[in-house]
């Protein structure tokens, strides 16, 4: 019989309820699947072969993977049920480590919070592992629809964050891209297998999470809304998203009302100047604005993303958000690219940052500020945990 200590340390309920689909149309267990991303082909003068990574889940028919792997081109439904989301169940089931996985244990090694732990606690009621264990076959199946669904309409962007790349933001495509591909990424416009399967599972949809490129810009991200909402379903789904916020169209708002509950993430990395020098091309200024907008019709946080650029203005961030009654979530600790993690940092000054975290937890905890106080503990362990050779690469939403 499996350890359930070993269990509880590599479980993830996700591949039991959830699917991502990536912006280039490879799908994963979740958005930190490391073996979703093929970053390296776009940085080649020459056009390479798409070819997936072995670890990957399979690929979507209208994506420039398509060619390249026959054989692991599917829809929504048997990406769900593919051969190697089947072995991440037997493997989580058995306690043992998924390699695709690693992003979320390195970050549990160090010190930081994962998105396994956090997804987890999220779904306690059903991330049970016995519970699991009894509604997976033999051989991996489940037989349930994912009831939460995470797909990346595309690549459109109109930022160019430092801590981003092509191809996630066509903001940086139309900077620095290669010759053979597009700034605009969209693998699923065209994709009518996706759309009569979203349609045909409308009914079982509970949760959709929406991130970039920049979902208020993308035209699929829409489509799938009033797709719920015509079906009937909305009134039965959560949706959250992670934006920079930079842009709002008012026509959102008709949209949200029909939904249970709409949830924004503010990408928000800094006050005003450090702001605008991370996230490059966003003016603080109608930042602010649309979160003054948006925050009045929808539950609205600042999603922070420390890093080597801004932890000397996280107090300033904190002190706004405070006088703003704005709750901040600091877990999404950057890894990479490796140079703009806080890692990165020298000696003298993960002295000097680990003094100022400190004093920083130290204010949160006396106010009463649970949530950045532990989430500034976790960077600080983080921070001091490690060499920068170490770090697995990430893709920020």
């Amino acid at each position: 019989m499996t350890d359930p200590e070993a269990r509880s340390r590599t479980m993830c309920v996700l591949p039991w309820i959830h699917l991502c689909a990536s912006i280039d149309g490879v799908y994963g267990r979740c958005c930190v699947d490391d073996s979703m991303y093929h970053n390296k082909l776009y940085e080649q003068e020459e056009e390479p072969e798409f070819l997936l990574n072995d670890d990957a889940v399979g690929c979507s028919p209208r994506s420039r993977y398509a060619a390249d792997n026959p054989g692991r081109v599917m829809g929504l439904a048997d990406a769900f049920n593919s051969p190697n989301m089947r072995r991440t169940r037997l493997a989580m089931l058995a306690g043992e480590r998924v390699d695709a996985c690693s992003y979320c244990y390195h970050r549990e090694d160090h010190g930081a919070l994962s998105y396994r732990q956090e997804i987890n606690q999220r779904f306690r009621d059903i991330a049970d592992p016995d519970r699991l264990a009894a509604r997976t076959a033999p051989d991996g199946t489940v037989e349930d629809f994912p009831f939460f669904l995470d797909i990346r309409f595309g690549n459109t962007c109109n930022l160019r964050c430092v801590m981003c790349a092509y191809p996630v933001s066509s903001g940086w495509g139309a900077k620095k891209r290669p010759a053979w591909s597009s700034a605009v990424i969209d693998a699923y416009r065209d994709d009518d297998e996706l759309w009569q399967t979203l349609r045909e599972n409308a009914h079982l949809i509970r949760r959709l999470y929406f991130a970039g490129g920049e979902p208020f810009m993308q035209p699929g991200h829409f489509a799938l809304l009033d797709l719920l909402v015509e079906t009937g379903n909305a009134g039965n789904v959560d949706v959250v998203y992670n934006s920079n916020l930079t842009v709002l169209p008012e026509s959102v708002f008709d949209r949200f009302r029909h939904f249970k509950s709409i949830g924004i993430g503010a990408s928000c990395d800094g006050y005003g100047e450090v702001f605008e020098r991370i996230r490059q091309g966003a003016k603080w200024e109608t930042f602010i604005a649309n979160v003054r907008r948006a925050r009045s019709e929808v539950n609205l946080w600042l999603q922070v993303a420390p890093q080597r650029d801004n932890v000397w203005g996280l107090r300033d961030l904190l002190e706004f958000a405070r006088a703003e009654g704005l709750d901040v979530d600091l877990a999404n600790v950057v890894q990479w690219p490796a140079e703009m993690s806080v890692l990165s940092l020298p000696e003298e000054d993960k002295v000097r940052a680990t003094g100022e975290l400190t004093s920083l937890i130290d204010w949160c905890a006396g106010l009463g500020w649970e949530k950045p106080a532990a989430d500034l503990r976790a960077l600080r362990t983080f921070m001091n945990s490690a060499d920068p050779v170490d770090l697995p690469p990430e893709i920020a939403a």
